[in-house]
């Protein structure tokens, strides 16, 4: 049985860590900002693309609220747009598809100044000088989902599917490739749709507003920040084993299989990284990690090729268990703080202990701070006050 009171100090710890990894609320309103200038100029009364009426959608971790900060000062973010035009497969090619958005885009002087090559699948705009981040924009249209009804998924899933450009398969019209990005971020919110809901309306009864005035993306649920955690710990993890790194479409569906809507981050942490493996399915002798929103993708395909990839994945995770657990038995949030500098990075962690300090003693000055008698466990859950300063429970 875990001591509740460190799985609480640890919980308040992972969290501020969590929060040091993500996109800081003016940069991810300046990427937002952005991104909806994009498919202003797409959709001007004076675009030829107007009359397909464009509509621009986040895809990937900005969508989802998983997006981790770049490792170092020099890296960019990484943004994810879906550019999709209301027009029917039949009268348009991905090739004629593809020049259309990008004529338009090079029409816009900035714009084009921002685009280098064309990309396989994307269009990419560069605001590294100023934003540190870049945008590609894949072009797309609607797809029959009928297909997805018959293989099982919900109908408002299956709706939102979509067919994108890839040079690869330009020769093979009208196959297009199929994604659904707007459907797997549907059914991602539905895997923490509980503790979503009881967030929200705690941060508009604290800031006195209606829950529809609560921006989603300011909502932060275990499952993101125990993905954000996850996914960092993979950097740092892989960091001289790039190729075999575990892509984060696969953490993500696997952590959201094993979420159990969980309130404490650590306890969601530690019940993820353990259950993810039992979502690992067996299919012709293969491994699959299938596509929620689309049962015959495989989102591991790439292991059959590679099969050492599931091996390390498989490892890693036992690690990250490690990792976690041995912080119950450390005393004191400077030492769990020492131990997580190896698999999170110095500077990240300590972001995380500065804000939790910061945390701890603001609920000092306002009486709520209490420690657990020989456990220098600090929390709102222990039985004794704390009035002097306590360097945070050492």
């Amino acid at each position: 049985m875990l001591d509740r009171g460190k799985v609480e100090q640890s919980g308040n710890l992972l969290e501020h860590l969590a929060d040091s990894l993500d996109i800081p609320e003016s940069r991810y309103q300046e990427a937002e900002e952005r991104y909806k200038a994009v498919g202003t100029w797409l959709s001007k009364p004076d675009s030829p693309l107007a009359v397909f009426k464009p509509d621009i959608y986040p895809q990937g971790s900005f969508q989802l609220g998983t997006v981790v900060k770049p490792v170092t000062h020099e890296d960019e973010y990484d943004i994810d747009l879906v550019c999709q035009l209301q027009i029917p497969i039949y009268a348009i090619t991905q090739q004629e598809l593809k020049k259309k958005v990008g004529d338009r885009l090079k029409a816009n002087r900035t714009y084009a100044g921002m685009m280098d090559e064309e990309g396989r699948r994307c269009w990419t705009l560069n605001y590294a000088d100023s934003a540190k981040f870049h945008m590609d924009i894949l072009p797309s249209i609607p797809d029959d989902f009928e297909w997805l009804l018959r293989l099982g998924v919900p109908p408002n899933l299956a709706r939102y599917a979509i067919r994108i450009t890839d040079k690869e398969t330009w020769d093979r019209n009208p196959d297009w490739p199929r994604s659904n990005p707007k459907g797997y971020a549907e059914w991602f919110k539905g895997r923490m749709q509980v503790i979503f809901d009881y967030r929200r309306a705690a941060m508009a009864r604290e800031l006195r507003a209606n829950i529809e005035d609560v921006p989603e993306f300011k909502v932060k649920t275990p499952l993101q920040r125990a993905i954000q955690i996850l996914k960092r710990h993979r950097d740092v993890h892989f960091e001289k084993d790039p190729d075999d790194k575990p892509i984060s479409i696969i953490i993500s569906t696997l952590a959201a299989h094993a979420y159990n809507n969980e309130a404490n981050l650590f306890d969601a942490l530690i019940s993820i990284a353990k259950g993810m493996p039992r979502y690992i399915m067996s299919i012709d002798e293969a491994s699959w990690v299938p596509n929620p929103v689309n049962p015959q993708e495989n989102f591991a395909d790439k292991w059959q090729e590679h099969p050492q990839r599931e091996v390390k994945f498989r490892k890693w995770l036992n690690r990250v268990g490690h990792d976690l657990t041995r912080t119950m038995e450390l005393r004191g949030i400077h030492e769990v703080a020492k131990h997580l500098t190896s698999p999170f990075g110095q500077r990240a962690v300590a972001e995380a202990v500065e804000s939790t300090g910061h945390s701890y003693r603001r609920q000092r000055s306002s009486g709520n701070l209490k420690m657990t008698s020989g456990a220098g466990v600090l929390g709102a859950g222990g039985n004794i006050s704390v009035r002097d300063h306590t360097f945070y429970g050492e």
